[in-house]
């Protein structure tokens, strides 16, 4: 298969990220190499760390074209979404909800109508929103929590 997407990260974050396409639809980069990617693919940051993701988008990566990686329960009608967004599976997101940049979506959450999720948040799996929420930027929501 030949790659269809750039992967900026090496580390744990990345195989949890990576774990969700097929082999061989990636290749990781980091800082150290990241000018050597195929500059027509999209791309993903596998960081944990909401402001490591901001900050490899706002340096190495201010110029790319981002990729929505969903793997959810619905299709995203309705919803606002920024770049670079990362969902695992299983995860529903109702509509009215409003997504900012470089957010990732742990599997298994459910995000309630009418909430605001701001840039650079880290939602853990198994997670609950509920309805008109704001979860503020740079947020670490940790697995299992409710909100």
């Amino acid at each position: 298969m030949i790659a269809t997407l750039n992967v900026f990260g090496k580390g744990e974050w990345s195989t949890k990220i990576t774990s969700l396409l097929s082999p061989g639809e990636w290749i990781d980069y980091d800082e150290s190499n990241y000018d050597l990617a195929t500059a027509s693919l999209e791309w993903i940051i596998a960081e944990e760390d909401g402001e490591k993701r901001s900050k490899i988008a706002s340096t190495y990566l201010s110029d790319v074209t981002y990729k929505t990686l969903f793997k959810g329960l619905d299709d995203l009608e309705g919803v606002t979404v920024g770049d670079g967004l990362v969902v695992g599976p299983g995860s529903l997101i109702r509509p009215s909800t409003v997504i900012g940049n470089q957010v990732y979506i742990g599997a298994g959450t459910i995000i309630d109508i009418n909430c605001i999720i701001e840039d650079d948040v880290t939602i853990g799996d198994n997670v609950t929103i509920t309805s008109g929420s704001l979860i503020e930027k740079g947020s670490t929501v940790k697995s299992g929590s409710i909100i």
